[in-house]
């Protein structure tokens, strides 16, 4: 913990910590390809996830549960990962990180923003063609309320899978880095 105001942490600030820096998981994320794996498998687990609560909810058929409850099996230890390789950059509180994690994380918020504009907009043109085309807005309300959903549901989390993807491999043993 090398935050600016480390005086301040709590006891929770230093389990958190040392829940997302534990090296224990490290191997399974320690090369480029397999962050980049682990956060297509995210999003397609994710995805799986809304789209089984949606048709739950929509359908009102049972069976979707099934979906929804093999797909949050698979997402929480993804989550977990997700969170060990950015070491938790986005759940760790302002006041441990140090300058660079602050600048990182903001970064990383930044393009999350903008790649959230674009899914937005691009949602909002699709309803506008379906309109144009002839569909009554009565008849959009259910894919508007999902793609409203589904929305949410990247909006959350965007930041995650950005910082996932913009993580960086450890420094080896024999690489340290250079101090001047």
């Amino acid at each position: 913990m090398t935050g600016t105001n480390a005086q301040r942490t709590t006891r929770y600030d230093r389990w958190t910590y040392g829940k997302m820096n534990d090296s224990r998981l490290s191997h399974l994320h320690a090369t480029r390809a397999q962050r980049h794996r682990i956060v297509a498998a995210h999003v397609v687990v994710t995805a799986a996830a809304t789209a089984g609560l949606m048709l739950l909810y929509g359908l009102g058929q049972p069976w979707w549960l099934a979906l929804l409850v093999g797909a949050t099996v698979l997402w929480i230890p993804l989550t977990g990962l997700l969170n060990s390789m950015t070491r938790g950059l986005l759940e760790l509180r302002l006041r441990i990180l140090d300058e660079r994690q602050v600048a990182e994380r903001e970064a990383v918020l930044a393009r999350a923003h903008r790649g959230t504009l674009l899914v937005m907009v691009a949602c909002f043109l699709g309803v506008i063609a379906a309109h144009a085309a002839g569909a009554t807005i009565s008849e959009l309300g259910g894919p508007i309320a999902a793609v409203g959903a589904a929305t949410l549901v990247v909006h959350w989390l965007m930041p995650l899978w950005i910082a996932g993807f913009r993580a960086e491999d450890e420094p080896g043993e024999d690489e340290m880095p250079a101090t001047s």
